[in-house]
């Protein structure tokens, strides 16, 4: 797969390099702009880390606003999943995407909009609806609009001294293009990680990108929730709650050996493991399947992700039984040092802004 990773390599540098060399414009913000993305393909944990962010700078008082593409979502255009007014989203997950759907339901005072073009996303969550800090979930690759932290994640099962082009391997463009950020986490470190590795994978992430800032944390689980029944939102539900419990577990993501890791750490060995593919919407005849598999394999749970939950229209026999297991960002030892000293941006007159 080399020769299609060298090609396909060579076109993402060429992109790439139109807006280094001032062959193709960006536009800037008249507010700070904080992109959380990726150099590699998804499952490094971009979601729990953009909720995380957005729950800090709310709390700080901040108007913020997440911008996302949507991935995966069944509607057209420009969508305001949420206007921060601290209610439920306005659309549905199908609209919104199951990311920004997430990402509004556990934020409410964020504003949460998707669309294609960035720049038209961030003139509507700016202009519109007040925002005051931006942030880009998945936006490392979407240069058009510049950004004033560029935080990349990177997964610690990664070695970056293996990592090659898609389709050979996972890194979306070459390594070298983490010179473009200015911070890099190193996420999905276990609790029982050993020291050596982590500062080995750092020090690895420090040669390729000297003038990036490295930060740590792992994706806990905190707490269980509900299937939202008509719209109810679901009350938590402590983790002891899955002790001694049969437990079947169902997953629709990028790393589902991540999720599998996340419930052995709990103690649970399910007695049935499904998996389908990153943001699949289920079908009734696959969630009427998926039940009576359920019934066979006499579980008393099942047991999903919050992304997956948000995609699932599930008949009451079968929601009454599943639980969602919520995850929280643990920073180690603290979180970006610039959350605490966001400011208005300072935009030159040479530069454009939206």
């Amino acid at each position: 797969m080399r020769p299609f990773a060298f090609c396909y390599g060579l076109g993402a540098y060429a992109r790439l390099m139109t807006y280094s060399l001032g062959l193709a414009s960006r536009r800037s913000a008249a507010v700070p702009v904080i992109s959380v993305g990726n150099i590699t393909v998804g499952g490094t944990g971009k979601t729990p880390l953009t909720i995380d962010l957005a729950e800090r700078l709310a709390s700080s008082g901040h108007k913020v606003a997440v911008l996302s593409r949507g991935y995966g979502r069944k509607s057209k255009g420009l969508v305001v999943v949420s206007d921060g007014s601290g209610g439920d989203p306005l659309v549905g997950v199908e609209a919104a995407g199951d990311e920004p759907f997430l990402i509004a339901q556990s934020v409410s005072d964020a504003i949460v909009v998707v669309c294609s073009s960035r720049l038209e996303s961030a003139q509507k969550a700016v202009h519109e609806l007040g925002a005051k800090i931006i942030i880009l979930d998945d936006g490392f690759q979407h240069v058009k609009l510049r950004r004033d932290f560029d935080l990349v994640l990177w997964d610690y099962n990664d070695n970056p001294l293996s990592a090659r082009l898609l389709p050979a391997g996972r890194l979306r463009e070459p390594l070298s293009g983490l010179n473009r950020a200015t911070d890099i986490v190193v996420t999905k470190i276990p609790a029982d990680a050993a020291v050596d590795k982590v500062e080995e994978i750092c020090r690895q992430l420090s040669q390729i990108a000297p003038q990036a800032n490295i930060y740590q944390c792992r994706f806990a689980p905190a707490y269980l929730t509900g299937y939202a029944h008509e719209g109810k939102t679901p009350q938590p539900v402590k983790l002891s709650e899955l002790a001694g419990k049969k437990i079947y577990s169902l997953c629709a993501i990028a790393r589902p050996d991540a999720f599998a890791t996340e419930l052995a750490a709990l103690g649970v060995v399910p007695v049935r493991t499904r998996q389908f593919a990153d943001h699949h919407w289920f079908s009734p005849a696959e969630l009427q399947e998926i039940e009576s598999d359920f019934v066979a394999s006499g579980a008393d749970l099942l047991v999903t992700t919050e992304k997956d939950i948000v995609r699932m229209k599930l008949p009451p026999a079968l929601g009454a039984k599943t639980w969602a297991l919520v995850l929280s960002c643990q920073w180690l030892p603290a979180a970006p040092k610039f959350l605490a000293s966001l400011a208005p941006a300072k935009v030159s007159m040479d530069q454009s802004v939206i």
